[in-house]
């Protein structure tokens, strides 16, 4: 099946990094569910980010701020990487803000809620 709408290439992700068991809901603040990265995910999320910039030949940060800006087109490789990107810096970021130490980030990329609960995947 041939997926050309943007929200539904982002469902597939999602649905696809929940049965690989990459992420899981949690309730947050005011009754939201974000979606948290299991420590494996966080892993082998690292590892995938690395191959999908080798094949689309571009940075994943770089990919991120497009989908931010609504620019990114819509292709499954490229945003995966870019939800990838996004995912990932967030999940560090609310990591970091409950005083956990980690090593060295895969990507350098910072999210619009630093600090808070992890932004909506």
């Amino acid at each position: 099946m041939e997926l050309q709408n943007r929200e539904e290439i982002k469902t597939e992700i999602l649905q696809g990094w929940l049965r690989a068991a990459w992420i899981y809901p949690m309730d947050g603040p005011e009754e939201q569910v974000y979606l948290r990265l299991t420590p494996g995910g966080r892993l082998k999320m690292r590892k995938r980010m690395k191959e999908l910039e080798a094949e689309t030949g571009q940075s994943g940060a770089d990919l991120a701020r497009q989908e931010e800006a609504g620019t990114l087109p819509v292709e499954r490789g490229r945003m995966e990487l870019a939800m990838m990107v996004q995912a990932y810096s967030s999940e560090r970021e609310f990591i970091q803000s409950q005083g956990q130490a980690l090593g060295k980030a895969a990507v350098e990329y910072r999210t619009k809620n630093p600090g808070g609960p992890p932004a909506d995947i």
